[in-house]
């Protein structure tokens, strides 16, 4: 464990814990920041506090788990998934944080609800926790398995399970820049950016999948990451929304968000098939030596 890890691993806790204790509060039956608290008593309400401050306690143990030696014995699994899942959560976000913050400066929000702060601390947060969280985590990917950052991807056709994902994640990218550049009525800017960024990302991964076949992962697999977890995540999350609001959600959206759910899956499933056959760096050597002597 290096003292830049370290530092790291609290930098990241240290912007979970306002959001975090907020939604304690809440949960505990506190009214901070609540201008109207009426609503935080509203069982929907209660059970989407509850479950976000549970997804923020996973976040803190994941990032230390990403910083200490006890972390590396963890199952794989135990560590790619929620983590995989906070990167499609907050990534966007993360990425869309300089619009956000201008929407908000230029719209703080009538403080019906809530107070006027607590809006930007949230997204604050979030944004803090996307770059932090992140950036642990590579550093503990490229410790637990460098071949992976190193290495190259053997010659051969996409899987079947990959290619649907990519036609997945083409179409529904398309769809969500489409609803970026032609917004509905009443539609936020930032609503609208983060829109695209989604969509953009879902096809930057279709890309990434579809052109490993030869090549060192790196840069196509931070693409290929972020995209179908951005997908999954963005995706699952609208339908859980949705159906939570009795189904107050229409209905192209929701067919949008169960696809894209589900390419998210695929191409996820396809990157990890991909990862498990990397091969050394070294042994791809000779074949570039041939190519070039030819």
């Amino acid at each position: 464990m290096t003292k830049a890890r370290l530092i790291l691993c609290y930098v990241a806790i240290a912007g979970v814990l306002p959001y975090l204790l907020l939604k304690i509060v809440w949960v505990a039956g506190g009214t901070l920041g609540a201008t109207d608290p009426t609503f935080l008593k509203e069982p929907v309400v209660i059970a989407g506090n509850a479950f976000t401050a549970f997804m923020d306690l996973v976040a803190v143990l994941v990032v230390l788990a990403f910083t200490y030696d006890w972390g590396q014995r963890l199952p794989a699994w135990l560590v790619l998934f929620p983590i995989w899942v906070g990167t499609g959560l907050l990534a966007p976000i993360a990425l869309s944080s300089p619009v956000i913050g201008l929407d908000l400066a230029m719209d703080p929000g009538d403080g019906a609800e809530l107070a006027t702060w607590v809006t930007p601390m949230v997204y604050g947060s979030f944004a803090w926790q996307g770059f932090t969280l992140l950036a642990a985590f590579v550093l503990y990917a490229r410790t637990r398995w460098p071949h992976v950052f190193t290495g190259a991807v053997p010659h051969g056709p996409v899987g079947i399970v990959a290619g649907a994902g990519a036609v997945l994640a083409i179409g529904t990218g398309l769809a969500r820049l489409w609803w970026a550049f032609v917004p509905e009525d009443g539609a936020q800017l930032a609503t609208r950016f983060v829109d695209g960024v989604r969509g953009v990302l879902a096809i930057a991964a279709a890309v990434a999948v579809l052109t490993l076949a030869g090549r060192r992962l790196r840069g196509r697999l931070v693409l290929a990451w972020t995209g179908s977890a951005t997908m999954f995540a963005g995706g699952f999350w609208a339908v859980v929304t949705a159906v939570a609001m009795a189904g107050d959600t229409d209905s192209a959206h929701l067919v949008l968000a169960g696809v894209q759910a589900l390419g998210g899956v695929l191409l996820a499933l396809g990157l990890l098939a991909t990862a498990r056959g990397v091969a050394p760096e070294r042994a791809f050597q000779p074949t570039r030596e041939a190519a070039a002597q030819g």
